[in-house]
């Protein structure tokens, strides 16, 4: 066989597994959202489902350029979420209301979902607000409290924009703790892609939270972030919350002070401020708030549980799954969903099925 038809023979055969992996992996999808569909469907006991996001983002926003693709659901995905939920036969309930009802001995559907929102992102105000008021949906947004009504941002998205808009040469001492976290621990000589960065991302989680942003201050003139959104607020102010709290649409729980992850405290003092005094800061609201804790990055740590459970009346995780009537309040089980695992229906379907095998 000449070099062209080898040449040949490989491509075909390259195409031929490009299919046949397409192929197992829409077999595997849609049997997850069989098994989804069928345990959704056909639940005989109270069983409440967190549906979780972060960002509502139109699809052509700016943002997106310089955010995790994880992180990121579009306002008619979000929507369409809502109505396949209410298609299943599930009710829309406050995730404190669910809570309540069962603490109390009420009656609760067979089938329930709420809708929970992490780390108070301004958008939620934007683009998701209107769709849950649109579709007389409650929800609870997680919020981290020393952030609102600042210009401030959390450290992913800083270091994310620093990646994907600049190269990060190992001549400038301020981006050398960055080198060891980036493709092939070397410094690079153009914008990473998104995909790139979000991967340096998980990498730097090696790191404390204060840590990282001790590194990105010290920058010079903040160029970790551009120009145009410098000064560009992202986080919601207290003018939004009360707003959206006060047809009793929208609760507030917390997330924390600062979103560091607890498990990388370890002065008790600190620890306590980040868990107790989010609640005291929530309480200024006066409006909306409930007395419910969201892990920041999923991680519990001993003492964190501890003060958790005495200052608050449930806890939600990270991990995946449903809540069936006898689950421990404090270790409620949620979906995280974004544009890639839950833009359709099945993908949905899959997502949850996939999550409670």
């Amino acid at each position: 066989m000449d070099s062209k038809a080898k040449t040949i023979g490989y491509a075909q055969g390259g195409t031929e597994l490009a299919y046949l992996r397409t192929g197992l992996k829409f077999i595997a999808l849609t049997m997850f959202a069989l098994v989804g569909w069928v345990k959704v469907r056909f639940t005989s006991r109270p069983t409440l489902i967190i549906l979780t996001y972060h960002r509502i983002l139109p699809t052509d926003h700016p943002d997106r350029k310089h955010e995790q693709p994880g992180m990121v659901t579009a306002p008619e995905v979000l929507q369409a979420h809502i109505r396949h939920m209410k298609s299943l036969g599930a009710a829309p309930l406050h995730l404190n209301e669910w809570l309540e009802k069962r603490s109390g001995n009420e009656p609760l559907p067979d089938l329930s979902f709420a809708l929970t929102f992490d780390d108070g992102w301004r958008d939620n105000y934007q683009y998701a607000y209107p769709v849950l008021t649109a579709e007389n949906i409650p929800a609870t947004i997680f919020l981290v409290t020393q952030l609102l009504d600042t210009n401030q941002t959390f450290w992913p998205e800083q270091v994310l924009t620093l990646l994907t808009t600049r190269a990060i040469p190992d001549s400038v001492p301020d981006f050398q703790w960055l080198i060891p976290f980036l493709p092939n621990q070397k410094a690079t000589e153009k914008p990473l892609t998104l995909k790139e960065a979000d991967e340096v991302i998980s990498r730097l989680k090696a790191l404390d939270d204060q840590s990282i942003l001790n590194h990105l201050k010290a920058i010079p003139g903040q160029g970790h972030l551009p120009e145009d959104t410098a000064n560009i607020r992202s986080i919601l102010n207290t003018p939004e919350l009360v707003k959206m709290a006060t047809n009793g649409l929208i609760r507030y729980g917390g997330h924390t002070q600062h979103h560091y992850r607890l498990n990388r405290i370890s002065d008790a003092s600190q620890l306590k401020r980040e868990i107790v005094d989010c609640l005291d800061d929530l309480k200024k609201l006066d409006k909306g708030v409930v007395p419910i804790f969201c892990y920041p990055n999923g991680n519990i740590t001993k003492d964190g549980e501890r003060l958790v459970a005495e200052h608050y009346e449930a806890a939600c995780t990270t991990r995946t799954g449903w809540n069936k009537v006898n689950q421990d309040p404090f270790d409620l089980h949620r979906f995280n969903l974004h544009d890639g695992n839950s833009y359709s229906f099945r993908t949905l379907l899959a997502t949850i099925g996939r999550g409670i095998l």
